[in-house]
């Protein structure tokens, strides 16, 4: 089991229990305390867990942010849902805008289905996955955000500025039901703020983690798009 592997499992038993100790993590992935050590150790350095005496406790994520990695399996089947439900915006011969959130992603199977799309994108994963079948896409380079895999910058928002699309399929951190739309990262809230500038329709998709939760940087109001798709 890779290092990565192993981190990802420690952060699913927290996200349960809240807290582990060294002696349960390894009987449970089956490695020695000393790797589980080093694991804990990785993970605190990334601000996702604290170290306690003999094991980690899990750290509220309100005011920062999670790495990608450890975001794609969260809520499957609620984004599953979503993203069947917003695929009803979608025709044939679309221009289309997908910002590089997870929820986002789970378009991507489903797009399959419609002839003549092209995808823009300020994720590099999203557009090598559009690419694998077959589906025309852009990526729009520019600085490349670890944590996130997002492109953002000026470069980012130039090369959307060049482009009208019919839709902007978007998520972020968390929104209020009567207010904004917001994000913890101020790069990747300026490129969604471009994409909606220069998209005839908007679309954001949020699961229910994301209702009722307000972050630093505002993207545009609930009432600028058109529409909320949720569970």
């Amino acid at each position: 089991m890779y290092d990565l592997e192993r981190q990802e499992k420690i952060l699913n038993i927290l996200s349960k229990s809240g807290s582990v100790s060294v002696a349960r993590l390894a009987r449970e992935l089956f490695v020695s305390q000393p790797t589980v050590r080093r694991d804990l150790s990785a993970l605190a350095e990334r601000g996702v867990i604290s170290r306690t005496h003999g094991g980690a406790v899990l750290r509220d994520t309100s005011e920062r942010e999670i790495p990608l990695m450890f975001r794609e399996d969260q809520n499957n089947a609620a984004k599953r849902k979503i993203a069947e439900k917003a695929i009803e915006h979608v025709k044939n011969g679309s221009v289309i805008f997908l910002d590089a959130s997870t929820t986002v992603s789970y378009l991507i199977p489903l797009l399959e289905r419609f002839e003549d799309l092209v995808v823009v994108t300020n994720s590099p994963k999203t557009s090598m996955r559009l690419g694998e079948r077959g589906i025309k896409n852009y990526s729009t380079g520019g600085l490349l955000l670890m944590h996130s895999v997002a492109y953002v910058g000026s470069e980012a928002e130039r090369f959307v500025a060049g482009i009208n699309a019919d839709l902007f399929f978007f998520s972020s951190r968390g929104y209020l039901e009567e207010g904004s739309i917001t994000d913890s990262s101020a790069e990747e809230a300026s490129l969604r703020r471009a994409m909606l500038k220069n998209a005839e329709k908007a679309i954001y998709l949020a699961d229910s983690t994301k209702r009722g939760q307000k972050y630093m940087y505002n993207i545009c109001d609930v009432a600028d798009v058109d529409a909320v798709i949720n569970e």
